[in-house]
């Protein structure tokens, strides 16, 4: 398949998984997948209680039907209460407190209420360069403000909140009481208290003057909207059947309500496929193609609405390979659990897992000899910078990122690759934050993590690791059975005792062909008579000790493991 300078939605179904995939350049960049089992829930509208307050989290704990109970922070809550308002609007005009950049609302995920924090904190930036007292009394407001939530949150308090974070790990999902419901040409804010803003890609003044009346003047009272890059140069007409599509739905949750039970799912976001091309349609989308006849359909039915002049773009795949594989980023999908990521020139980036962020490794490889050190770190680390971006895309990576680029000298090459990254970054639609290179080639990136990585949800922890990628030696493993063995002889003075040890099939091997025969050794020095069984189910660094008199694991009662 020939490689195009533009944009293609692939949409794959291959039993009950469907994937989504975002190609630029002919590469991919977003891949989306959605199994019946892990339904994403971002955009979701609960009815939920309330479980706990803690003010010194400034904090909530939500039930809302799930595994863990959702988080709710105090600045996610009452966002449109006069007091909050004054709060935020002595710093910030209305187009801050109500975000209008989109690109913060990633498939139709809700994030109005998100930037209430990131506001707040702004304020009190700007508090702090003013005369102390102004300082002192936004302080004291804050904190008049916590105590106004805590009150309002009490437990087993009914409350109305919205899924802004998918869970991951352990973490229950982060909630707002922020209702937003996202549209094709706007995301309708039912507390909006008739705020209207418009996104910051729309950058014309007349274009923006004209979205706010033209948006004002439709919207009930009460109600507030943001107006999405989209809608730039639409007619009214589309911007009206888009916002009574909205309205439509807000009047459900509120029949819902009424005769609705916490914990309980009020309203589900659109599917997986309404979703992305709400999101991702865009004017420099060439092609749209489905390999199932029921996405052909859905796609169709949702272009003809929202961009009829894209109809053409819609296709049925017919070809005789699969769609990825026609496509030619079947490689790139498999490249997601790759550690090691090949750059064009020879180079590479190393991509580690670890529990508080992702760090990246910049490396030369066989490129490094070909030209003067400082020119060929400065076209390795901007080949890498680029590839950088797209693996975080790919992989949809959020949170702490650390890269280790390669070290260079001219502070001005520094700044070629800072500025490149940037620049890459504008082509994601999460938001990020990024530092300028440290003296050692270090760049810190934040990433918006509102669900768990892709490599998360396609895989599975290793059985035999852990994830920690390695296993313990086997022969540390029998140092910690033969110090179990000297705590049970010293704890137990029974002299004879029959002991049975299970241990992994690969431990077992460098007991038996030791230069004395194990169980041996360990009568003598023990008095015990111990037989050693494998089994399969246990990991290399584990191991089970059973009294053979009444067939009990002893493990944890007598020793340590």
């Amino acid at each position: 398949m020939k490689k195009s300078s533009n944009k293609q939605l692939l949409m794959n179904k291959t039993g009950d998984e469907i994937q989504v995939a975002l190609v630029e350049e002919g590469r991919l960049v977003e891949l989306i997948i959605e199994r019946p089992e892990s339904k994403r829930s971002i955009g979701d509208i609960y009815l939920g209680r309330v479980h706990k307050v803690i003010e010194g989290l400034k904090a909530a704990f939500v039930d809302i039907g799930q595994k863990s109970d959702g988080f709710l922070h105090f600045s996610d809550v009452g966002t449109t209460s006069e007091d909050y308002r004054a709060l935020i609007e002595d710093d910030d005009d209305d187009e801050t407190v109500v975000n209008g950049d989109d690109d913060t609302l990633q498939e139709g995920a809700p994030g109005v209420s998100s930037a209430a924090e990131p506001n707040v904190k702004a304020a009190a930036r700007s508090g702090n360069k003013r005369q102390n007292g102004d300082s002192e009394e936004k302080s004291e407001k804050r904190q008049s403000y916590t105590q106004i939530i805590a009150g309002k949150l009490k437990p087993n308090d009914s409350i109305l909140v919205q899924v802004i974070k998918e869970p991951i790990s352990s973490k229950g999902s982060r909630l707002t009481s922020d209702i937003t419901i996202a549209g094709r040409f706007m995301v309708l804010l039912p507390f909006g208290g008739g705020q209207v803003a418009v996104s910051r890609r729309v950058v014309a003044r007349k274009e923006r003057a004209r979205l706010k009346k033209l948006v004002r003047s439709m919207l009930p009272e009460g109600f507030g909207a943001i107006i999405r890059t989209v809608a730039e140069d639409q007619e009214e007409d589309l911007l009206k059947q888009d916002l009574e599509k909205l309205l439509a739905k807000w009047k459900q949750i509120e029949e819902k309500l009424q005769d609705a039970a916490p914990p309980q799912l009020i309203f589900k976001e659109d599917t997986i496929i309404s979703s992305v091309l709400r999101d991702s349609l865009t004017s420099d989308v060439t092609e749209i193609v489905a390999n199932s006849p029921v996405i052909y359909k859905e796609t169709l039915n949702y272009i003809q609405w929202a961009a009829p002049e894209m109809v053409k773009n819609v296709s049925l795949y017919q070809g005789k390979l699969p769609l990825f594989e026609g496509y030619g980023i079947a490689k790139d999908v498999e490249s997601i659990f790759s550690r090691k990521v090949w750059l064009k020139s020879g180079g590479y980036i190393i991509i580690e897992h670890t529990e508080a962020m992702v760090v990246v490794d910049v490396n030369s490889g066989r490129y490094a000899a070909k030209r003067e050190q400082e020119e060929n770190s400065l076209k390795t680390n901007l080949e890498a910078a680029r590839e950088v971006v797209r693996q975080l895309r790919l992989r949809d990576i959020g949170g702490i990122i650390v890269v280790d680029f390669i070290d260079m000298l001219d502070q001005k090459n520094s700044k070629k690759v800072y500025d490149s990254m940037k620049t890459e970054l504008r082509n994601d639609r999460a938001k990020s934050n990024i530092l300028p290179m440290s003296d050692f080639g270090i760049m810190q990136i934040t990433r918006e993590r509102i669900r768990p990585s892709l490599m998360q949800r396609m895989g599975d922890q290793c059985p035999a690791c852990g994830g920690s990628g390695v296993v313990q030696a086997r022969f540390t493993t029998i140092n910690q059975i033969e110090r179990w063995l000297r705590k049970y002889a010293l704890r137990h003075p029974m002299k004879f005792q029959q002991l049975d040890l299970y241990v992994s099939p690969t431990v077992v091997e460098p007991l038996q062909n030791s230069d004395m025969k194990t169980e041996l050794k360990w009568f003598l020095q023990h008095m015990l008579f111990v037989q050693v069984k494998p089994d399969e189910s246990l990991r290399s660094d584990d191991f089970r000790f059973y009294s053979r008199k009444n067939n009990k694991d002893i493990t944890a009662e007598y020793g340590d493991i």
